[in-house]
């Protein structure tokens, strides 16, 4: 069954049937609510997360990205950094969450979002994403067998994803935002003093520390920043 379905996301030609396949796939398996999230390197900028849900209400869907929740999002966050699949209801045992994350599951638990789990998808050039997965009731949790089926599959979905909406800046191109953190290499600064100085949580800094590393093709932090001068993107 997994391979079938493998199969079939290979065959699709456009975002909206394949969003429409991994659906119907996982509606027919019970999960009653889909998320998943596309990240670009600059999660400051209007269009850095690509959202799409299915199963949520509107007030919640609209809420979470016209007030940009994903910036504060522990359960996106953790996905982000661990490697296994996490129930939503385990992320406040799994890492230490700051007054606006605890906001954010009051918000999410008034909201009637329900029980889940998520975890990360990878994609070329360090373009991962995230999949969150609802059930209707907690006791309808999948099997983690069934899990792992559900994992094979998002991986497969995301690749496709990647390939059917290739990214829009060139290699070695860089964001707005990527730019002022490779002229904080450029001055010594670690990523953690750079995620104070531009209040941005360290995995962020760290993300995109790696994107900038795979952008430029260099493997350290000095022949990034004389990358960086070279190619005119900071000043020195």
């Amino acid at each position: 069954m997994t391979l079938s379905v493998v199969s079939d996301i290979q065959e699709q030609t456009s975002s909206m049937a394949l969003w429409q396949l991994m659906l119907d796939y996982y509606h027919a398996h019970g999960i009653d609510k889909v998320s998943y999230h596309h990240l670009s390197a600059d999660l400051q900028a209007p269009q850095s997360v690509t959202v799409n849900t299915d199963g949520f209400s509107r007030d919640w869907v609209c809420q979470y990205i016209e007030r940009k929740l994903f910036l504060v999002d522990p359960i996106t966050e953790l996905a982000q950094s661990v490697t296994r699949p996490f129930e939503w209801s385990d992320v406040g045992h799994l890492m230490r969450l700051s007054p606006e994350q605890k906001a954010y599951l009051i918000t999410m638990h008034d909201a009637g979002v329900g029980e889940g789990f998520a975890f990360q998808v990878f994609g070329p050039g360090l373009r991962n994403g995230y999949v969150g997965l609802g059930v209707a009731r907690p006791q309808d949790m999948p099997s983690p067998a069934l899990v792992l089926d559900f994992q094979i599959i998002a991986q497969a979905g995301h690749m496709k994803y990647c390939e059917l909406n290739p990214p829009e800046t060139p290699r070695g191109g860089l964001s707005p935002r990527e730019r002022q953190i490779l002229r904080w290499i450029a001055r010594g600064k670690s990523n953690a003093i750079i995620a104070d100085i531009l209040e941005l949580s360290p995995h962020t800094v760290d993300t995109l520390v790696r994107r900038i590393f795979v952008k430029l093709g260099v493997a350290d932090r000095t022949t990034a920043a004389i990358q960086g001068v070279g190619a005119g993107l900071i000043v020195p």
